[in-house]
């Protein structure tokens, strides 16, 4: 289920960046920084980060349990999984609280 609302939220985050760019072609950094620095678009932007980690959460989840049936393994390869998504979705939180500052 968490996979399909993620996937419903992000095609639809396509669409508004499909329409924003072809609005706004070929934005500079000013135009690019302002517009993430708006409070509706960094709170859009981090809830598509969140889906994109939901999303590849549980579909490498998936992938790992059909696949790894070794325990240990399993548990460790869901571990490092789970801490490279973590750190990817603090790496852009923390871009987008930088871009709105």
């Amino acid at each position: 289920m968490l996979q399909r609302i993620s996937a419903v939220y992000l095609a639809g985050f396509f669409i508004y960046l499909l329409v924003y760019f072809i609005q706004h072609p070929g934005p500079d950094y000013a135009e690019w920084r302002g517009w993430l620095g708006h409070p509706l678009v960094g709170v859009s932007f981090a809830g598509f980060v969140l889906a994109i980690l939901i999303h590849g959460w549980v579909g490498l989840r998936d992938v790992v349990l059909d696949y790894v049936h070794h325990l240990g393994i399993r548990l460790v390869m869901l571990t490092l999984i789970a801490l490279v998504l973590a750190g990817c979705g603090f790496w852009t939180i923390r871009i987008l609280i930088l871009a709105s500052i």
